[in-house]
């Protein structure tokens, strides 16, 4: 089961993972609102499809003014958005995600996923932030970063360590990087996902590090745990 980008921030915030403060609208009036709500003077604005790849298919916009906002809105909801993950035939957008720009410095690959091999999860990172990991695991392998977590022991400080350490990160940006992954596996684990995947993660010009974007998917059977 999966569940849109606005849905999946809502859910790992309450674990202390750091996002962008957004809202999600309808139409275009409901997107000049938030827009207004958030105050600016940059927006994104984000199409929510249960999908990749949104970007390069004309789903995600920044804007600088509330003319644009109502813009993008107008045009991207209603539209078929067509994704190199959705097919030909595309996915309808219903609502658009309104959110807070940010100034990036720089862009990583961060997922959790269950491993049926080993019954294990493996976090698994990269410096290759906004690329799809197939890609990257084509093209360049080295930059893939994986440690595996022993489901009864559980996450160890070190696991963060080891990825942050291996994504380059330093100072205020690795202290911050180590905590999200923390919580984020402890999202992972109490809402039993099948994967969690941010892409990309960024650390901005003030060393926060975010999740600009989200994916979640979830065993069918847990469908209670975030609806209750």
């Amino acid at each position: 089961m999966n569940i849109h980008e606005y849905q999946a921030k809502e859910l790992l915030k309450t674990y202390g993972v750091s996002v962008l403060e957004g809202h999600i609208a309808f139409n275009a009036d409901e997107a000049v609102a938030a827009a207004e709500k958030l105050g600016g003077p940059v927006w994104v604005v984000k199409s929510q499809i249960h999908a990749g790849g949104r970007g390069l298919g004309g789903g995600v916009k920044v804007v600088k003014s509330l003319d644009e906002v109502r813009a993008e809105a107008d045009r991207m909801i209603g539209m078929q958005l067509v994704t190199h993950q959705t097919g030909p035939e595309g996915q309808k957008v219903k609502q658009v995600y309104i959110e807070d720009g940010c100034a990036i410095a720089h862009e990583y690959y961060l997922s959790l996923l269950v491993d049926r091999a080993s019954s294990r999860v493996i976090i698994m990172a990269s410096t290759e932030g906004g690329m799809d990991i197939e890609e990257v695991a084509e093209h360049s392998p080295e930059k893939i970063i994986k440690t595996d977590i022993d489901p009864a022991a559980g996450i160890q400080a070190y696991h963060a360590r080891k990825i942050a350490f291996g994504l380059g990160l330093k100072g205020d940006a690795l202290k911050k990087a180590i905590k999200l992954i923390m919580a984020m596996y402890k999202a992972f684990t109490e809402l039993d996902c099948e994967s969690v995947e941010i892409n990309p993660l960024v650390v901005t010009n003030d060393d926060d590090v975010v999740a600009l974007d989200a994916k979640m998917t979830f065993d069918g059977n847990a469908l209670f745990r975030i609806l209750t």
